[in-house]
This record gives C-alpha cells, sequence and structure tokens, in this order.
C-alpha cells in the first residue's frame, strides 16, 4: 500500500502498480520505469469547470481500450468515489477530478464487450507533485494502468499537479496483441467458390491500382467464373480469360503475388506450389507483375509463449495525446494462451523435415478492399452451394470436353469432389490491415534476397477503405511464426469461447486442436447448457497423421458431453433420372459423394465468428503462417448462421434462432438421411447395386450425415506429436 506520510516511493508487489519517487532507478522483477523525468507541463484550463480553492491537485482518468483509443462514452460507463462516497467528475474520455481532499479515490471503468477495470489512486491532499500513487484490484490484473504526473496550467497563473491515470480496457473477445479491432466495414460471407471468386474476379477486373495475393498454392489455370451453361463448351482461349492468370495479366493494376514454398526456402520442392507460367512473370523484372514465394522455417522444438506488452508503451506510440507523460513503473499486460514446449520432431519415425507453410489465403484490391478465407488458388478450391454430385464445373482447366460432356450425361464423376469453404470480402478500415501483413512478409522476403527478390520492389500498403454507417466491427488476426512472431487467432479463439453460454459452431477441415479443446471443456462444464456442433471430415486411419488426435478429441467430448456434444460429415447426394453410369449398371438411380470440408469456420452465441485460413488444430494457432477475421455482430453473425444452416438442411428446416431447435434439426436430418443411405446403399460402395432402387420420395435431405469413428489403435500415425497434424 502506497504510504503519502512517507513520501513517493517505488514497490511493485502482485500486478499492484505503485507510485515511484523520480529519483528511484531500481525496478522489481516484473515492473519497469519509464524514465526519471516529469511530464511535460501543460497550458490552457479546459477541464470543463472552474477550478476550486480548495482545489489541491488533479485526479486524471483516462477511458481507454487496450490499444489506447477513446471509449465511446454512450457504450461505457465510469465512476469515482472517496472512501465510498460518490465524487463529481467532469469530461470525457478525459476524466477530471478535482481533488481538495486526502483519502482513497475508487475508479470502475467498463464498457460494452469489455473487462471492468478498478483502480484506487491513494492521494495525500498535498500538492506535491507526487502526492499521488495507484493500485489496481485483482480483477484488473490483464487490463491496461498506466500511472504519470504532469503539471496542469488551471488559469490565474496557477499550476497544479495532475495524477493522470491512463486506463486501458482488455476486449472479452478479440485478442489484445492483435491489431487494433475496426468499425464500420462492409462485410459479406461467401458461402461457396462460385460465389467467392466470382465477386473476386470482377473486383480484380475493376481493379485501378494495385492487386497483391497471397495463397498457399497457385495454379495459372484456377478458373474464377464457371457458368453452367457454357462453361463445359468453352474455347481453350475462352477459358483463358476466365482464369486467375489470365484475369491478372489483363489487368493494368500493379500486381504482387507471394506464394508459399514447401519444406525450406527455394530449395528442391519450393516450386511445387507453383507452375511455369507464373514463375515467367517472376522473373521478369519492371512489368509491373511481381512474384516471389516464402517459406515457414519453423522447426524443431521451441518454448510458445506469446509476449506481454507495456500499455504505457501503446499509449506514447499511438495517435492518443499523451503529453509525453513518463510513466511510472507498471506491469506487462499476460496473454491467456498458456506457454508451453512445442515439439516438431514428434514422428513415428526418425525423420528430420520441415513441415510448417505460410498457409494464408487473402487479396488486398486497391488497398480498400479485401478478401480473406481459407480457398486457394488452386484447381481443387472451387465448388458451389449446391454440391452438385455430376457438376462438370468441377474439372481441371485443361479437362478436354469430351470429359465434360460424360459428365453432363451421368458416365462419369468430376475428377474434383464437392467442396466446402468460406471466404469474407472486406470493404473498409479492416482492408489496410490485411495489407500490413502482405506488407511485412513481402518486404522481408525481399529484404532476404530470396529468389526473384531482384525484380521485386518494396511495398508500401495504399490506406484502407473509408469506414461505413452501420458498418461491422471486427478483428483481423493472423498465426506469424518468428521472426513476426503474431498469435493473436489463438487469442481470440479462446476469449471467445470463455464468453460462450449457448453454443459452439465448428465446421472445419480438421478437429484436432488440444490447447483449444481445454478450453472448450472447461467453458461447457462451467455452462450446463452450452453445445458443441462439430461438422468435419472422416479421418483415414492408413494416411492422416491427424488420425490419432481426431480420435482422442472426439472421444473426450463423447465421453464428457454425451448429450450435448454432435458431430457430423457432410455428402451430397443426385438422383439419376434416366439411364445409367456407363459401367455401373442399368438399376443405379443416385449416387453419394462426400463433400471435402474444407472449411475454417467457428460461430459462437450468434454473435462472434472466425472465417479464414487457420484450421481447428494446434499448428495453425502455433506456428503455421495463418489469417483469420473475427467478427462481433450479432446481425450479421445470425444472419449467416441462419444461411450456414439453410444451406446443410435444405428447405424442410424451418429457419429459427433457437439453437435447441436447429440442434434437433441437424440431429433429425442426419439420421434420416444415414438411415436412406443404409437402406439404399447396402453394398457400401455409394452406388445402388443390389437391385434395391430407393423407394419413391425417399431422398436425403440436405448434406448432414453422422461421423463415425473407428478405434484409436487403427490409426497408424498414432504417435505423431499434437503439433504436427
Amino acid at each position: 500500500m502506497w504510504d503519502g506520510t512517507a513520501g513517493a516511493q517505488a514497490a511493485c508487489d502482485m500486478k499492484a502498480s505503485l507510485a515511484i519517487a523520480a529519483s528511484l532507478a531500481a525496478v522489481s522483477v516484473g515492473c519497469v520505469q519509464y524514465g526519471e523525468t516529469p511530464g511535460r507541463t501543460t497550458s490552457g484550463n479546459d477541464l470543463g469547470a472552474p477550478i476550486g480553492p480548495n482545489t489541491h491537485a488533479l485526479l486524471e482518468v483516462h477511458a481507454l481500450d487496450l490499444w489506447a483509443r477513446p471509449l465511446p462514452i454512450d457504450q461505457s460507463w465510469f465512476s469515482v468515489t472517496r472512501d465510498g462516497e460518490p465524487v463529481e467528475w467532469t469530461g470525457w474520455p478525459v476524466v477530471t477530478v478535482q481533488l481538495d481532499a486526502p483519502g482513497d479515490y475508487d475508479i470502475e471503468l467498463g464498457a460494452a464487450d469489455h473487462e471492468t477495470v478498478h483502480a484506487t489512486v491513494t492521494y495525500d491532499g498535498t500538492e506535491d507533485f507526487y502526492g499521488a500513487g495507484i493500485w489496481t484490484w485483482t480483477d484488473s490484473w490483464d487490463s491496461g494502468v498506466s500511472f504519470a504526473h504532469v503539471w496542469r496550467d488551471v488559469g490565474g497563473g496557477r499550476w497544479l499537479p495532475a495524477h493522470a491515470t491512463y486506463v486501458g480496457l482488455r476486449h472479452r473477445w478479440f485478442a489484445p496483441t492483435g491489431r487494433a479491432p475496426t468499425s464500420g466495414n462492409d462485410i459479406e460471407l461467401l458461402m461457396d467458390g462460385e460465389e467467392a471468386w466470382g465477386r473476386v474476379h470482377g473486383d480484380l477486373v475493376a481493379a485501378e491500382n494495385e492487386i497483391d495475393i497471397s495463397t498457399w498454392w497457385w495454379d495459372s489455370g484456377f478458373e474464377l467464373v464457371r457458368d453452367w451453361d457454357t462453361s463445359p463448351y468453352l474455347s481453350d482461349a475462352a477459358r483463358w480469360n476466365n482464369t486467375i492468370l489470365g484475369t491478372l495479366a489483363a489487368s493494368g493494376a500493379y500486381k504482387r503475388v507471394l506464394v508459399g514454398q514447401l519444406l525450406d526456402q527455394d530449395g528442391w520442392f519450393s516450386g511445387v506450389s507453383k507452375d511455369a507460367a507464373l514463375h515467367g512473370y517472376a522473373t521478369a523484372a519492371y512489368d509491373g507483375f511481381e512474384v516471389m514465394g516464402q517459406a515457414n522455417p519453423t522447426d524443431g522444438a521451441f518454448w510458445f509463449e506469446i509476449p506481454s506488452f507495456l500499455f504505457g508503451n501503446r499509449v506514447l506510440d499511438s495517435d492518443y495525446d499523451a503529453w509525453d507523460s513518463t510513466f511510472e513503473p507498471e506491469y506487462y499486460v499476460d496473454s491467456r494462451v498458456e506457454p508451453r514446449l512445442v515439439d516438431l520432431s514428434q514422428w513415428p519415425i526418425p525423420i528430420a523435415a520441415d513441415i510448417a507453410s505460410w498457409h494464408q489465403k487473402f487479396i488486398v484490391i486497391d488497398g480498400g478492399l479485401a478478401y480473406v478465407g481459407g480457398m486457394n488458388l488452386q484447381f481443387v478450391d472451387w465448388d458451389s452451394s449446391e454440391h452438385i454430385v455430376f457438376d462438370p464445373r468441377r474439372m481441371p482447366y485443361d479437362a478436354d470436353l469430351d470429359d465434360r460432356v460424360d459428365i453432363v450425361n451421368y458416365a462419369a464423376v468430376p475428377d474434383l469432389a464437392p467442396r466446402k469453404d468460406y471466404m469474407m470480402r472486406i470493404a473498409g478500415p479492416a482492408s489496410a490491415d490485411v495489407a500490413d501483413v502482405f506488407r511485412k512478409r513481402w518486404n522481408a522476403v525481399r529484404a532476404a534476397g530470396t529468389e526473384y527478390a531482384g525484380a521485386a520492389s518494396d511495398f508500401t500498403p495504399a490506406p484502407g477503405g473509408a469506414p461505413v454507417d452501420g458498418g461491422v466491427t471486427l478483428q483481423v488476426v493472423a498465426t506469424m511464426p518468428a521472426p513476426f512472431s503474431e498469435n493473436a487467432i489463438a487469442e481470440t479463439w479462446l476469449a471467445a469461447i470463455a464468453n460462450a453460454t449457448k453454443f459452439i459452431y465448428i465446421e472445419d477441415q480438421y478437429f484436432r486442436m488440444p490447447m483449444i479443446n481445454d478450453a472448450i471443456a472447461a467453458r461447457m462444464w462451467a455452462v450446463p447448457a452450452l453445445k458443441l456442433i462439430v461438422i468435419t471430415d472422416p479421418v483415414s486411419e492408413w494416411t492422416s497423421p491427424g488420425c490419432a488426435w481426431t480420435h482422442r478429441s472426439d472421444t473426450f467430448f463423447e465421453t464428457n458431453f454425451p448429450t450435448r456434444y454432435m458431430t457430423l460429415q457432410l455428402r451430397a447426394f443426385e438422383a439419376i433420372s434416366y439411364g445409367g453410369v456407363a459401367g455401373w449398371g442399368d438399376d443405379t438411380d443416385g449416387y453419394f459423394e462426400d463433400i471435402y470440408i474444407h472449411s475454417k469456420m467457428l460461430i459462437i452465441d450468434d454473435r462472434y465468428m472466425s472465417v479464414g485460413s487457420c484450421n481447428k488444430n494446434n499448428r495453425g494457432l502455433v506456428y503455421e503462417g495463418e489469417m483469420s477475421v473475427a467478427v462481433l455482430d450479432e446481425d450479421f453473425v445470425k444472419a449467416s448462421r441462419r444461411r450456414i444452416l439453410a444451406n446443410l438442411l435444405g428447405d424442410w428446416a424451418a429457419p429459427t434462432d433457437d439453437v435447441s431447435v436447429w440442434w434437433q434439426q441437424l440431429a433429425q436430418a442426419a439420421a434420416y438421411n444415414d438411415w436412406v443411405r443404409a437402406n439404399w446403399d447396402a453394398t457400401g460402395d455409394d452406388l445402388n447395386l443390389n437391385g434395391a432402387p430407393l423407394p419413391d420420395g425417399y431422398v436425403p435431405v440436405g448434406f448432414v450425415y453422422g461421423l463415425e469413428f473407428g478405434s484409436l489403435s487403427d490409426c497408424v500415425f498414432e504417435t505423431v506429436g499434437p503439433d504436427m497434424t
């Protein structure tokens, strides 16, 4: 406790910041001394109220968020009491209290979707520059509290010490170490490749200045636009105009493309993820089309810990006017992601391989527009929301006309399976954050002198888009390995899970994330009504390194929450109205096909949504290069969840916002579809070869089916480490 009678002194105890004398040079562990000189004096009486004759000092409370931005007064609350009695205050976001008596001044500051901070300033009743000290209550440890002293000209030739308390509230949903959330964004959730790449194509054609692209994999012949009626019959030249490279080559905008490399930088496998057509642009200088590759060097065993930060540094580094304050010692703001050892050598066999990669998939157009999602510019990353089994558009670029016509005539299935994925279109301030990630990566690769760096130029992003009225609040979050060392995706997912009260909806390529599973389980134990819905791909016991960890995840939740945990997979079905499938028998009247789930979707309580490139596995949260968009907007998230379920369930399920109702809809649809498939497809080979056509009217509803698991002992890679998959 700070003792006013003992003079200014410094001490650091459990998560409390106390006053420090300007002459003190030593600092205890966990605190930092910014400097020893008082803050700059300020002049002018802008306090909003006359200074009383008995006022000996001022208490200033700066109401900020953790990114040192002023809190909106209409969404915030504030109070100050002295020895339990209310004290008058004026101003916002700089609150001023006239100090006329010694005592403990208890401050409470809160805001919607932020954690409330309590702090106590102990004032000795004098005009001494160091006549006050501060300490924070235990529920404020993880927020930002910085304390400084400045001289204030209060008019009439009078100067008073102002004890300035900068309070930064921690957001309950967003990542504290991530980029600051932005409001006023116009966003769209694009539900499939047809919708997403069609929008991308239109915006690329309209681009005027600059196009910046990051992808894990690149196919120059990836067709962005595929019309049902004409696409199968297009000439090669016409088809080329719809491809990603054809579209970019025709654009007058300046282009930069950053492609992930596998295993090591510019090594033997560096060219696997791109093709010769793009290589030609990479080697040519001054052509307005620059290309570089980037590998992820993360390997071996290392200690994973998200660095803490000082709120005072954020205040000084921000645009907020801190009067060049010199802050007293303060505690670091800690991440709530538990540090731990990560070991990337836990293979069943002794091999050394760099398995990490840059997995981010995003596009920035003219600075103010961005796309973030899970889809690569790869030939497999395209489908429609209908997931039509016999869709000739779901073929590689070089497939010939006869192959496509065979699909139209039910004589063959497409080379590419139905696919589920999402992308977010962002017009607004958040586009600048997407561009900032590209800037960091691009300039680092170029500075390293990697292949093609000599034909590339330095990159300075254009300003982000202007905010729109009624726009959505979101945070662009990333996982970035060293030397960038960002792990904001893990932080926001853990924060969001800690707020869940109704449901957690996961739709993902993977379901094996031990570091998040623990948080979900803790929340489900704390909230008895909380439900967990997981839609994921079946695992292959023989070929999937993640088989064992997926089994362990499923077994854990099924054992502990048997009535509140549901796991599903997706299948497409198409009835064949005539003939038969060549070579398969004329009695065939339909076909089941597994839908490959490439989604990276997380929805919580119809308030929070995360979509991007990060899978539900440890690697995406710790060291893989990833990007996601975290949205906090009830109207947008609820409408998106309704649209997703309408697609999964079909027309038979009435829209509802009652989780217990749509939970039952999913369960009933999956049970019915499993029954249909079991009774019709008795041979288990996806075709009705047993001579028992499906009864009239009995067709699956939507795409949902139960997902069953074998035993853990069936997994060949049972001993693979939790961070490897």
